[in-house]
């Protein structure tokens, strides 16, 4: 990945990415993470699939990206976590969780309306 560059991984993502108005927080992390890092957004806006699915949010609070783009996808969430407090209150959730959630590995970004840049 180049900084700047960015790849939407098929038109699902792309359909989510144009049809649905995402968080301004999340746009700002997003942009930020792109400029700096490049990404692959690999999840926009969907359906949610359980109660507190934020990819299904109005406006849209979670997006993913691949991780194994990055040389050090671990530099990658501590960058955004130490940029951007996800809720000053629960100091214990983060912006950017590394994880596999049954589809391999890869990046949930979230937002809450209290997150902020630090």
């Amino acid at each position: 990945m180049k900084p700047g560059e960015i790849i939407i991984k098929d038109t699902h993502v792309l359909r989510g990415l144009l049809q649905n108005c995402f968080h301004p927080v999340l746009q700002e992390i997003i942009i930020a993470v792109a400029d700096r890092f490049g990404l692959v957004m690999t999840e926009s806006y969907r359906a949610q699939k359980h109660l507190h699915d934020l990819h299904g949010t109005a406006p849209v609070r979670a997006i993913d990206i691949r991780s194994w783009c990055y040389a050090y996808p671990e530099a990658v969430a501590k960058w955004i976590n130490e940029v951007w407090s996800y809720d000053p209150d629960r100091p214990d959730m983060k912006c950017a969780i590394l994880h596999d959630a049954g589809s391999g590995v890869h990046f949930h970004i979230q937002v809450h309306p209290m997150t902020r840049r630090r």
